[in-house]
Parts: structure tokens; C-alpha cells; sequence
């Protein structure tokens, strides 16, 4: 029986003469290029919240006094104009009330000035013991009284004066007319409504986030952006108002965000629309799907190690990626690229 070595050596010759011409031995079976791995990230799923805009504020306009309206400015939707004038009320009466204050005054004025050159002269003869004290006395007192009738009459003219200016119902400039409850010739009562007015040159958003959400959008406080899907576009907003109270019914705070300026558009109604990223509930990751192969209509990864897992894959992630999970996937973890 021919040696062991001499056996193997006969088989390799045959094996060669085998093969066909140019043909190589088999190699060793390849392992995956370690050097092309990819790192499997934590997937995230967007939350969507949508909001409508509304006025920063709103006011309610009131007459102050109570008239018949000779003029209004501004119709719905208006903007109110520098000078802040909405409506003029009738004031013909006041300021017939302010000339007849003012006639008299100058007739108290006339009235305190001769008093008090008679009260001086009697004060000389007093002096001189031509007349009694007593006579001083009461032109004293007459133009003590008449003194303060006219201070009186002054108080009133600066009361009526004031009342004066307010016929003219004045509104903040910049604001725009919500609704509005006035017309010319109509009698307007004091404290009656004449207008609704908006700040509309800032447009808040209010949502309701739970606990969890609002710590996702504090993290993202500076840089938010919001989308206007009926205009189609993309603005910043930035964290305006926080509610200090939590609702128990809805577990949720409210929150107001405040628009940037970018927006020229400018009115309540608006949808708009926030998402925050948060991270995936089922703890899934994110990998090229240059990583994940099937074989046998299932799904495998391969670890650094060459060691295949079976992985469940739960859909398109954003860009050339998939969502997938299986219990020994953890992000950091890399995994190699079969193409």
C-alpha cells in the first residue's frame, strides 16, 4: 500500500487535471470586508401637531360716554391707522356745557377781582378806624366763596374737557377690526360695545403636548420650524407662552408659539403644522439597506463577526435606510455592507 503523502498528492493531480484549462483551484470561502460597516442609528418616528393661528391679543372697544355716532373709520378687517381714531360720537352738547363753564368763569373772575380791591380798600379804613371790622369780615368771606367758585368751575372745565375727547373713541394703531357694532347716526350707550379688535401684526399658535413631547420641543427651543401647508411654506416660530397649569382630563400642557416675521400673510385661521422627532417605541434602528439581505423570505444582518441575525424589518426609514428590530440589535452596533 503506497504511503499517505503519496496518496494526497495523486489526488491534487487529479483534481487539477480536472479542472478546466485556466481554471483555478477553489479558494477558502471570503468573509466580509470588515472595512465597509455601517453603524445602526436609533430610529425615530415624526409626532405631528397641527395648530391654527389667532391675534396675540384681542380688545374690546367701549364708549366711555354715551352718544350718537357722527362717524366710523374703519369696517371689518381694517387696519387701524396711525392716529388711532375709530369712531366720532356727537359732542355738541358737551361742548355747550364747556362755553357756558367758561362765561362764567370769567364772570367769577371779574367778580374775585372786585372783591378784592373793595376787601383792600376797607381794610384801610379799618386801619384808620373810619369803618368796623365787621364789613371786612364779610367781603373777606364774599371773596373767599367766590375764589372757590371758580377753582370749582375750572375743576369741572377740565372734567368736561377730558369728556370732551372722549367722543372720539380712539383704537391702538396697527390693529385690524374683527367685528364691528357701530354705524353712523346710531345711538351708542356709555360702556357700549362699538368694535373687536386683533394684534394680528403677531400670530400665536396654542397646542396641547404632553409631558414627554414638550421635553422634545424645549430641546429644540431657537430652532423651530413649523410648515403652512395651505401656503405651502416654512417658517420659524420660537416657544411664546407656556401654561404654568397641567390639564388632569387631556394629561397635556398648553403651549402658544409665536410665529416669526418671515411670514407676510397675516391672519387667524391659519393651519400650521409641528413635528417633533421622537424616538421609536418598538426601540427599532436604523440601517442602510445595503446591510440587510434575504434569504429564504427572511432577513439577516451581518455583525462584525461574520455571525448572521435574523431581523424583522418594519419599513423605509428616511433616505437609503430601513427600520429594523430584533432583541440583540442595539444602536452603536455596526454591521457589515453586503453591497
Amino acid at each position: 500500500m503506497p504511503p499517505l503523502r503519496h496518496i494526497v498528492v495523486l489526488s491534487w493531480l487529479c483534481l487539477c487535471l480536472a479542472l478546466p484549462a485556466g481554471a483555478a483551484p477553489p479558494a477558502a470561502e471570503k468573509t466580509p470586508d470588515s472595512g465597509r460597516a455601517a453603524v445602526a442609528l436609533p430610529a425615530t418616528r415624526p409626532l405631528v401637531f397641527s395648530g391654527f393661528t389667532r391675534a396675540r391679543a384681542k380688545l374690546r372697544l367701549v364708549s366711555e360716554v354715551a352718544g350718537r355716532c357722527q362717524k366710523v373709520n374703519y369696517d371689518v378687517g381694517g387696519t387701524i391707522g396711525p392716529a388711532g381714531v375709530f369712531a366720532v360720537l356727537d359732542d355738541t352738547f358737551t361742548r355747550l356745557d364747556l362755553k357756558s363753564n367758561q362765561v362764567e368763569q370769567k364772570r367769577l373772575v371779574s367778580r374775585v377781582a372786585y372783591l378784592d380791591k373793595d376787601a383792600q380798600r376797607y381794610r384801610n379804613l379799618v386801619k384808620r378806624g373810619s369803618e368796623a371790622p365787621s364789613k371786612l369780615d364779610r367781603l373777606d368771606e364774599e371773596l373767599t366763596q367766590a375764589s372757590l367758585q371758580l377753582e370749582a368751575l375750572k375743576t369741572q372745565a377740565a372734567i368736561l374737557s377730558e369728556r370732551l375727547s372722549r367722543h372720539v373713541i380712539k383704537a391702538p394703531p396697527g390693529w385690524r377690526v374683527i367685528e364691528r357694532h357701530v354705524e353712523p347716526g346710531s345711538w351708542v350707550a356709555a360702556g357700549g360695545q362699538v368694535a373687536l379688535l386683533g394684534d394680528f401684526r403677531t400670530l400665536l399658535v396654542p397646542l396641547a403636548l404632553s409631558p414627554d413631547e414638550f421635553a422634545i420641543l424645549a430641546r429644540q427651543s431657537g430652532r423651530i420650524m413649523v410648515l403652512l401647508p395651505h401656503l405651502g411654506v416654512k417658517v420659524p416660530a420660537k416657544l411664546e407662552r407656556l401654561s404654568p397649569a397641567f390639564d388632569p382630563a387631556t394629561r397635556k400642557i398648553a403651549v402658544e408659539l409665536e410665529l416669526g416675521p418671515e411670514l407676510t400673510y397675516k391672519r387667524g385661521g391659519l393651519r400650521v403644522e409641528l413635528t417633533l422627532t421622537a424616538p421609536d417605541p418598538s426601540g427599532a434602528v436604523l440601517l442602510p439597506s445595503a446591510a440587510v439581505s434575504e434569504r429564504y423570505q427572511e432577513n439577516w444582518v451581518t455583525r462584525e463577526d461574520g455571525k448572521s441575525l435574523r431581523v424583522v424589518v418594519l419599513g423605509p426609514g428616511p433616505g437609503d435606510t430601513l427600520r429594523v428590530s430584533a432583541p440583540q440589535l442595539k444602536p452603536g452596533q455596526k454591521y457589515l455592507l453586503n453591497r
